[in-house]
């Protein structure tokens, strides 16, 4: 091999393995930005970007009876929210949780605690102002 051959192949070499590496210890299941697992029992939190009209991401796994904090960035030009059905998984009950701020402009930053139920379930999540687009689903796993 040349010297100008292996001056080329060897740093190739080197960043596709680094590359390779990388693809093989990250990722994840999807629930995305999550503070730990989900499911370990411990509190939990959620990084959740906001866009018009969508929640990323839009699918989070937790333990029944977990405490869950999630953290909301508007980046969309519209305002955003996030309402959780609650237990019973229907919207405007007494069980459902909202974001505070309830209205997170374009920009701004936001917050949701809540206890998921003590029971496996798929909760159901939406924005209040865009309540057929931005949508998404808790599972409550045990």
């Amino acid at each position: 091999m040349t010297r100008a051959a292996r001056a080329v192949i060897l740093p190739a070499a080197l960043i596709i393995s680094v590359c390779l590496l990388a693809l093989a210890c990250g990722g994840g299941d999807g629930d995305g930005g999550g503070s730990n697992d989900g499911v370990s029992g411990d509190p939990v939190g959620f990084d959740v970007s906001m866009g018009d009209n969508f929640y990323k991401p839009n699918q989070f796994t937790v333990k029944a009876g977990q405490k869950v904090t999630f953290h909301f960035k508007n980046e969309g030009i519209a305002i955003h929210n996030m309402r959780i059905s609650g237990a019973d998984n229907k919207y405007e009950t007494e069980d459902d949780a909202l974001s505070d701020p309830r209205m997170i402009p374009s920009g701004g930053t936001g917050t949701l605690e809540w206890t998921a139920p003590d029971k496996t379930a798929e909760i159901k999540v939406r924005c209040e102002f865009h309540p057929t687009d931005s949508t998404g689903i808790i599972k409550v796993v045990k």
